[in-house]
């Protein structure tokens, strides 16, 4: 009972949060997204055991990339994600007797996991109908979620991927997509869409939503863990509430750039 209260006041004070700040953009929907990437990060590099200063790296990389990608876009934030692998080549060669390939490569890889994916929420509110479309790629996120934990839990009995999640099931993966689709149609006129083009984003941003679930949900199987942090009560960690999100900002982006 105490969870179940705790998750309700967390989302009844996380949800509007997002929503407005989604609205207000500038600055303040920036440091939303450095926030989540930020703590995400951290959980990632506790998971994976990235020694302290290439965390640092990875950190002062992440940031540096949002910065670049919500100022510039995508124009020159390749060159920053080239400057931060010599960087962490660079501390691996100079403490080789300290540091791996294999933790520089974790630790780069939680830059492209977190930072990298979450920077598509910068690129989609700068979208023409940027607010509104940041705002329904949160809502389709949730829908997802929402219906696939309702259905799944009274009519789920086939398991989807029971060794690595063992209580996500067939039933819920296809109410969390029928559900995206609902509410991708139902906003298409809001957020100025053809019927086509939300039909195609609320499909595929149901199987990203599924698919970003299910890697968050390996890498705590790896890690051997339950939650990957408890800085939200009732719901985990950032990544354990965010992880769908992490490829739903992209697939979305993606869907709407390839029919502008």
């Amino acid at each position: 009972m105490i969870k179940v209260v705790s998750r309700i006041v967390t989302a009844a004070v996380g949800v509007p949060a997002i929503v407005l700040l989604s609205l207000r953009g500038g600055w303040p929907f920036f440091l939303l997204v450095l926030a989540l990437a930020m703590a995400g990060l951290f959980e990632y590099y506790r998971l994976t055991h990235v020694p302290l200063l290439l965390q640092c790296c990875g950190y002062l990389l992440g940031t540096v990339l949002l910065i670049t990608v919500d100022v510039q876009g995508l124009q020159h934030s390749w060159l920053v994600f080239t400057g931060g692998v010599v960087l962490l080549l660079c501390v691996v060669l100079f403490g080789f007797a300290d540091y791996s390939f294999e933790q520089a490569g974790a630790a780069l890889l939680g830059v492209c996991y977190v930072p990298m994916l979450l920077s598509y929420l910068l690129l989609l509110r700068a979208l023409p109908q940027g607010q509104k479309l940041t705002v329904l790629t949160f809502v389709l996120t949730w829908t997802v979620d929402s219906a696939a934990f309702l259905i799944g839990s009274r009519l789920g009995h086939q398991r989807l991927a029971p060794r690595i999640s063992p209580h996500k099931t067939w039933a819920g993966a296809l109410a969390g997509l029928g559900g995206s689709v609902a509410v991708s149609i139902w906003a298409a006129s809001y957020v100025g869409l053809s019927l086509t083009v939300a039909t195609v984003m609320g499909a595929a941003v149901g199987i990203a939503a599924m698919v970003g679930d299910l890697v968050e949900s390996a890498l705590k199987r790896l890690a051997k863990v339950k939650d990957a942090g408890n800085i939200l009560p009732g719901h985990g960690g950032i990544l354990d509430r965010f992880d769908a999100l992490l490829l739903v900002a992209p697939t979305v982006y993606f869907v709407l750039s390839g029919w502008r």
